[in-house]
């Protein structure tokens, strides 16, 4: 999910459908979530000549994210933000840490210890990487497995994101938390900022919707998406401002494959695994890697062709009988007392990392 990762169930109730608990499905989600992933896998392996391929992948996930969130927690009473957290920490922290902890150990057993490594671990546990760790980018040699986790940082905004959304669209007094004005004005700064504008454009789409219904379904809205999307890759092209154009592109890429159907069972499967695939795909890299430096081999075509066959299957494994487990027992494991535990620990651990993030920069 990059990230999400960007990564979220594909379910978002508006007003009416709230009261009548008819869902919606967008399939074409799962298939975008899988592309996605793959397309950051052969970013980082330096297949794909765009250099932001992998960063606009992210984007997507990013808009994607802010697009079906958003979509839950403008509607989303307050009594149930204890659940709200609780599926998000099944969803997101259990894949997430499992991958964390991967990356940890098999570090211990090959890389040298040193106080970069042990800041970089601290922040990847504590979902601050992306506020602190990137800024070590000087010390990749020092980070685990020569910077494999770097790609976490994405998670991180996802989770931070579930941390703040809910405090402006459900604890805020609902005419402000959820005006459209207030997300126009957000989305702007995060633009302006560079800073995840994705995630607060696809908020604002969802805020738009709960306001004045389905826009997006329009022709009109669609051609106007299908317009930016063009638009956008003409920019890339001539290197425009980067920063400036992929929010927009990847918000109305989002839009245009916002079309509800039925669930595909190779779609779910193909959406599932995107965020294992994601977390874990360097497993598989260094796997042919060290295949292909025993065995003298040099074939590109081989090696990648290998990396995602290896990817993909180590995906479905993670996602089947653990990933998919979790979710299953949802409903076994719920309860509110263990909810407000999962808030509590959410808003700890996060706080903690900044605590910590902060103390260890003014040290440097």
């Amino acid at each position: 999910m990059p990230v999400q990762a960007a990564v979220e169930e594909p379910i978002r109730l508006s007003t009416s459908q709230a009261e009548t608990g008819r869902p919606d499905y967008y399939p074409w989600f799962d298939w975008l979530r899988l592309l996605l992933a793959c397309v950051v896998l052969f970013g980082h392996e330096g297949i794909i000549g765009w250099r932001n391929a992998g960063n606009f992948a992210v984007q997507v996930f990013f808009a994607l994210s802010g697009w079906l969130i958003g979509g839950q927690l403008v509607v989303l009473p307050r009594r149930e933000l204890p659940r709200f957290y609780f599926n998000r920490a099944l969803r997101i922290w259990g894949p997430y840490f499992l991958a964390v902890s991967i990356l940890t150990a098999t570090s211990l057993a090959h890389d040298h210890i040193t106080k970069t490594w042990a800041e970089i671990v601290f922040y990847d546990f504590a979902s601050v990487f992306n506020l602190f760790g990137q800024g070590l980018a000087q010390y990749k040699k020092a980070m685990p497995l020569d910077g494999t986790g770097g790609h976490f940082w994405s998670v991180n905004a996802e989770e931070q994101f579930y941390l703040l959304a809910p405090l402006i669209l459900v604890l805020i007094p609902s005419r402000y938390g959820r005006r459209v004005i207030t997300w126009v004005c957000i989305a702007l700064v995060a633009w302006t900022a560079r800073g995840y504008a994705s995630i607060a454009f696809g908020v604002l789409a969802a805020v738009l919707v709960n306001r004045y219904g389905d826009f997006y379904t329009h022709r009109i809205s669609r051609i106007a998406s299908g317009l930016i999307v063009a638009l956008s890759i003409v920019g890339f092209i001539k290197h425009v401002d980067y920063d400036l154009i992929a929010p927009a592109c990847a918000l109305s890429l989002v839009l245009l494959l916002a079309i509800r159907g039925k669930r595909h069972p190779g779609g779910a499967l193909a959406g599932g695994i995107s965020y294992p695939l994601y977390l874990n795909a360097w497993i598989a890299v260094f796997t042919v890697n060290a295949i292909f430096k025993h065995f003298g081999f040099q074939s590109v075509v081989v090696h990648e062709t290998l990396v995602l066959i290896l990817s993909i299957l180590l995906a479905t494994l993670l996602y089947w009988f653990f990933d998919r487990q979790l979710l299953a027992r949802r409903k076994q494991l719920y309860s509110r007392r263990i909810a407000k535990v999962t808030m509590f620990v959410a808003y700890g651990t996060v706080t903690l990392g900044i605590v910590g993030g902060l103390i260890l920069l003014s040290r440097r």
